[in-house]
């Protein structure tokens, strides 16, 4: 149905005159937008989660930027250090040291100068344990951050960090001194509450708060003072409708100039397609950039199914599910099933996809492998006991975003004879982290495809520490995956790089601890009045990283 939508879109041309002067003619006209989460803060190293990239860059900007293909940018920094400009200097031992210049027209929401001394404030703030940071990396890789004048960021690095020199999103965003300094150096406990994060919030990027209205809405006008050059529109107007079907009553009654993942997805794209029709008063885009995956419970929980720590179990509920009807039910044909954490377009995905271990749906296979654990189906059918007699009960995990997901997975469950029971967490709870990372066997999540965006290794690991932040949910802990992926986010030569990932992604289809079902759809619904968005690169959530680029045109 939405086959014309789902081409990938050409990237917009990009301006890299960091000092151009605002449009002569002004910003003009408001876009009115539903986005289904208000936001708990708009700092982008306080704030993790689906759909929080829309605020991250509306409010902030950040040394440099990736297009639609994936091509950095600069944007706060004047240009990209490299090591042809010896800004970028890699020492024997593996320590480096980048040097990022910043444009002197970049100021902030109030007026004030950005400097290199909000940067190193920043970096001491992102190191501070006592402090709610969702987003650690790759601070704790960094030895130091100074700043020898205003303009220049020097950062040494205690080991190879393969994107030192194209830092984007939520990766050392600097702080306002100016606001802030005074208050973490007298008052630490309270620092990361209060309105300086949320309704007086001075950030860096095209548009600064103007109003919030909690649990309505907030309306965001264009920054004057931005680095590239005041946006093209004046206002937007941001409304926080969480349910899918309202947001598409707003679309389609004109209420609301657009929509888009993760509140919307592919059923939604189908129904406003249907509604348009062919050359009706709006346009849908589509593209993919995430998995949707199952992962599994390896710390003793509250009610914990150890059975999912043997492998051949693990193996077997993996072949009773059937990931291309899954990925036909839910993705409506757009998108295929996944076996690897790794997007189809990529060049490495012909290796990855001959070197990985796959398991296609097979039910006799299933229950081989689930007798081979010790869990047997009697031969009149029924459920699967072990010697004790015991049912094998797999309570399945997921918010109300994959309840569908968890439908149909369950339902395959139980067609092997495991006695499945979907769990849908409460919405009030969705951003409780110590509960989502209690689930008792198995949970179905979705994560955004990238190096930097892999998460299942022991140092993500949640807990008290860190405030059950840490993203590995299920506990995986398997000293290869921590090896290669520790290459793979240092490596500067592109063939032991290239090699670590393929090792990698290799040894998560033997441990299936965290596996791919399918990959998401995502998508913009918009009406024609709007021009400018394209979606985004997979790593960098957010399709609003050229938010100053969008207009409306009537």
């Amino acid at each position: 149905m939405l086959v014309a939508g789902c081409a990938q879109p050409p990237a917009p041309a990009v301006s890299r005159d960091a000092g151009s002067p605002a449009q002569a003619s002004g910003p003009r006209g408001t876009l009115k937008i539903a986005w289904g989460r208000e936001p708990e803060t708009l700092s982008p190293k306080f704030l993790g989660g689906s759909g929080n990239g829309e605020y991250q860059w509306t409010f902030n900007s950040a040394l440099t930027f990736r297009d639609f293909s994936g091509v950095p940018h600069p944007i706060l920094a004047r240009e990209i250090p490299t090591r042809d400009n010896g800004d970028w200097v890699i020492n024997a031992d593996g320590t480096m040291v980048t040097t990022y210049r910043l444009n002197p027209n970049a100021k902030w929401h109030d007026g004030t100068p950005i400097t290199a001394g909000d940067y190193v404030f920043a970096y001491q703030v992102y190191l501070d344990k006592d402090l709610p940071i969702q987003q650690p990396s790759p601070e704790p890789l960094m030895a130091s951050v100074t700043a020898p004048d205003d303009l220049t960021v020097i950062i040494r690095w205690k080991e190879p960090f393969l994107n030192a020199n194209t830092l984007g999103f939520q990766q050392l965003i600097p702080l306002p001194r100016q606001v802030l300094e005074e208050r973490y150096r007298s008052n630490r406990s309270a620092f990361p509450t209060g309105e300086d994060w949320t309704t007086a919030y001075v950030g860096t990027g095209p548009y600064r708060v103007e109003r919030w209205t909690p649990g309505v809405g907030m309306i965001a006008r264009a920054h004057p003072g931005w680095v590239l050059g005041s946006p093209k529109l004046d206002t937007l107007d941001i409304r926080f409708i969480t349910d899918g079907n309202a947001q598409i009553a707003n679309l389609l009654s004109g209420e609301v100039d657009m929509i888009n993942s993760p509140y919307v997805r592919a059923p939604e794209a189908g129904i406003i397609r249907e509604q348009w029709g062919e050359n009706g008063p709006g346009y849908v885009k589509a593209w993919t950039t995430r998995t949707a995956y199952l992962e599994f419970q390896f710390r003793e929980v509250a009610n914990w199914q150890r059975a999912v720590t043997d492998v051949r179990l693990r193996r077997a509920l993996l072949h009773s599910i059937d990931r291309a009807a899954l990925a036909e039910a839910v993705n409506l044909g757009f998108a295929p099933a996944a076996d690897a954490f790794i997007a189809p377009s990529d060049p490495l995905f012909p290796e990855v996809d001959r070197s990985i271990m796959k398991y296609p749906f097979d039910r006799n296979r299933a229950s081989q492998l689930l007798a081979e654990a010790g869990w047997v189906r009697p031969a009149s059918g029924g459920l699967a006991v072990n010697a004790a007699g015991q049912r094998l009960d797999i309570e399945l995990w997921s918010t109300a975003s994959q309840d569908e997901e968890n439908t149909i997975v369950s339902d395959n469950f139980r067609s092997t004879g495991v006695n499945a029971s979907p769990y849908v967490i409460p919405a009030a709870r969705a951003r409780d982290g110590e509960l989502r990372s209690s689930f008792t066997s198995a949970g179905l999540n979705g994560r955004t495809i990238g190096a930097d965006t892999f998460v299942w290794t022991t140092e993500n690991f949640p807990g008290p520490d860190n405030r059950w932040s840490g993203s590995n949910r299920g506990s995986l802990s398997d000293p290869e995956v921590d090896r290669l992926q520790k290459i793979r986010l240092s490596a500067l030569d592109p063939d032991e790089n290239k090699q670590a990932t393929i090792g990698l992604l290799r040894r998560m289809s033997e441990l299936i601890g965290a596996v791919p079902l399918i990959y998401s759809v995502e998508v913009i619904l918009a009406r024609n009045r709007v021009k400018g968005p394209v979606g985004n690169y997979g790593p960098q959530e957010g399709i609003t990283w050229n938010v100053h680029e969008w207009e409306v045109i009537d």
